[in-house]
Formats: structure tokens, sequence, C-alpha cells
């Protein structure tokens, strides 16, 4: 299961980047994503790091700023996440 794997923060990254429509060529300023996550300061940017060599979001530099989208492998982790966590509530 994708969710006994990644950290909250991790989710919570990807569902903040879902949130943003961040996906294929659109992205999602670091810093936008920072304050969408304001209690994530600490191991943000490990955690950045990690879910870009699992394949789940790119990073991309644009005009400047560090941008992130998802991937299609990181939308179907993300729907598998929620899936669960609808099932959790059965």
């Amino acid at each position: 299961m994708p969710s006994d794997t990644l950290s909250v923060l991790g989710e919570k990254i990807l569902l903040a980047i879902w949130k943003q429509n961040a996906v294929g060529i659109r992205s999602v300023d670091e810093d936008a994503l920072k304050s969408e996550l304001s209690d994530s300061s600490s191991g943000f940017s490990q955690e950045l790091e990690t879910l870009q060599c699992l394949g789940f979001i790119v990073g991309g530099n644009n005009d400047g700023k560090i941008g992130y989208a998802l991937t299609p492998l990181g939308l179907a982790i993300l729907r598998q996440i929620e899936e669960d966590k609808l099932q959790e509530l059965r």
C-alpha cells in the first residue's frame, strides 16, 4: 500500500500540489506550496526530494522559481491514498 510507505507529510504535499492544480506542465511554486503546508517546516525539502526520487512529482525551474507538479504515477498514488481513506470510513 502506498500510504504505508509514504510519510504523512508526503501525503500532505501530494494533496497540496493536487489542490493547486499542478499536474503535467502546470506547476506550483515552492513558496506557495510551503504556505499551503504551514506546519511542515521540518523535513519539507527532504520530503520533496524523496517524492521526486519515487517519481511522484517533478520539479523544475520556471522564471527563477522552483515549481513542482504531479506525475501520472503521483496522481495514481494520490488516488489510491484517498480510496484507502474512504475504505477506512466504511
